[in-house]
């Protein structure tokens, strides 16, 4: 249960205190009319007589009933007032947690995907934090985009060197086009004609404060019209090949590369949405 659910349901609960509270406050309403009635028929001076002696015993009766019910009344009040609060405080504890362990670049709760720390006893220590580092950010933005968690965090292992190589905070390898309006860095990149031939050139890339704002960042790009097909993708094959026929990469074998050396063998792929 994430923690939107939780206030969901909290504040059904008080929904719930609210229709309790109003059903007893009527009921204490019709207690006051009853007695009102009772004290007009204890009176001498208004009737006597059998009748009204059967009639108070039967008020009596009606009296003890709604008596009992108010009681039953508060007593649910009561429990659903505290069952509201039970989900209040565990709504600000799962916020509290999800933003401590973002400060530590540790994972155990999210928005959204449910998600547990990635383990590899293959991949070197390294490379486990890396991703370890990347994993809450990409479920954040497979909430807000709906790019898959597998995407996000092998582009930024293949474009980064899992995080060893980099400019600028800059682990997708994301240029400062034009439009740009932060800070840049300017640095010697790799890229490849269609045929395949490798050259190098000098380019400005975006820069960041941290690789949060990175992630968060690439984000932003991927959300753009024309990485659509990325966003709908429905596995991580599909992601990755529209990412590179939507022109993100110049490598001839991004795609692939992206699946055979990232994706499947560190099994990325296991907090997409099944």
């Amino acid at each position: 249960m994430n923690k939107d659910t939780i206030k969901i349901n909290y504040e059904k609960v008080g929904d719930a205190v609210n229709t309790v509270t109003t059903l007893n406050d009527a009921l204490d309403t019709g207690m006051g009319n009853i007695n009102t009635y009772k004290s007009a028929l204890d009176s001498d001076d208004i009737f006597m007589g059998p009748v009204a002696d059967a009639s108070m015993e039967k008020f009596d009766e009606i009296i003890k009933s709604i008596t009992t019910a108010i009681d039953n009344f508060k007593t649910i009040s009561s429990y659903l007032e505290q069952a509201r609060s039970n989900y209040e405080t565990a709504d600000e504890k799962s916020k509290e947690l999800f933003l401590s362990i973002n400060d530590k670049g540790a994972l155990e709760i999210t928005e959204g995907l449910a998600a547990t720390p990635y383990v590899n006893p293959n991949a070197s220590q390294t490379e486990v934090d890396f991703i370890n580092r990347v994993l809450p950010v990409a479920l954040e933005l497979y909430d807000k985009y709906g790019i898959l968690p597998s995407l996000t965090i092998a582009q930024a292992c293949k474009e980064s060197a899992f995080g060893t190589a980099y400019v600028g905070n800059n682990y997708y390898g994301i240029k400062a086009t034009k439009g740009w309006e932060g800070k840049t860095v300017n640095a010697r990149t790799g890229e490849q004609t269609p045929a395949g031939k490798t050259y190098h050139i000098n380019a400005d890339f975006r820069a960041y404060d941290s690789l949060e704002d990175s992630v968060r960042d690439y984000g932003e790009v991927l959300s753009q019209d024309f990485y659509h097909k990325v966003r709908e993708a429905k596995d991580y094959k599909e992601a990755a090949h529209a990412v590179k026929a939507a022109g993100y990469a110049t490598g001839v074998n991004y795609d692939n590369s992206l699946i055979n050396d990232y994706i499947e063998p560190y099994n990325l792929n296991q907090w997409d949405p099944k």
